[in-house]
């Protein structure tokens, strides 16, 4: 997701559209249809629809929902649909455009000021102080330097104008500290022994942080 989406649907996450004309509003990943938007609650339907940017206008223009799937409803996908389809089905059109109800102001409209005071309520983890937290030092060391990728693998070797090869010797592909810990078919090999003895999974959210 690129940083203007994401700052999009951050903003988008305190409010919600009043729906008139629906022509201004997504009809799967806007928030107008309950408390989250229709991808949030449907997500096994929003992963097959076929397009997914599409308005309620565009969804709603005919006696039947023009929408497509790029695999038959069967299932739990047919479930959903069926709770689905009652819901849209008495949506109607005004002749006024669509409205965004910002829900952080009586009002109803934006202001900086209670954007900015609902950020500083967050409670975002610190990621460098569960490290910290409770482990022995060297296992404190080792992950704080692989928290700020500077462990000298081959790459970053190279880097400081190191001449040997950059392959990694377990799969010959090249040596990055994303590759050598959680890539390599050897490392993955580890993380399914670690998943069977304790449960825990491999990191996803480690791709951003290298």
């Amino acid at each position: 997701m690129s940083s203007l989406m994401k700052v999009k649907r951050d903003f988008f996450h305190f409010g919600s559209f009043i729906i008139k004309d629906r022509s201004q509003v997504r009809f799967w990943e806007d928030k107008w249809l309950g408390n989250s938007s229709l991808q949030e609650q449907y997500p096994c339907l929003y992963n097959i629809a076929r397009p997914k940017h599409v308005t309620i206008a565009e969804v709603l223009s005919g006696p039947s929902p023009n929408l497509s799937w790029r695999r038959d409803l069967i299932g739990p996908k047919l479930v959903a649909w069926n709770n689905l389809l009652p819901r849209i089905a008495n949506i109607e059109l005004a002749d006024e455009q669509d409205e965004f109800h910002w829900n952080l102001h009586p009002n109803g409209k934006f202001s900086v000021k209670s954007h900015y005071q609902v950020l500083l309520r967050i409670d975002i983890p610190n990621i460098n102080k569960l490290i910290w937290k409770k482990a022995p030092l060297k296992i404190k060391i080792f992950l704080w330097y692989l928290r700020r990728g500077v462990i000298l693998t081959k790459d970053n070797l190279a880097k400081r104008n190191w001449q040997g090869s950059k392959t990694c010797c377990f799969c010959h592909k090249e040596e990055t500290i994303k590759h050598l810990f959680f890539d390599c078919q050897f490392a993955c090999s580890i993380w399914s022994f670690i998943q069977v003895a304790t449960g825990l999974l491999k990191p996803p959210q480690y791709r951003s942080y290298v």
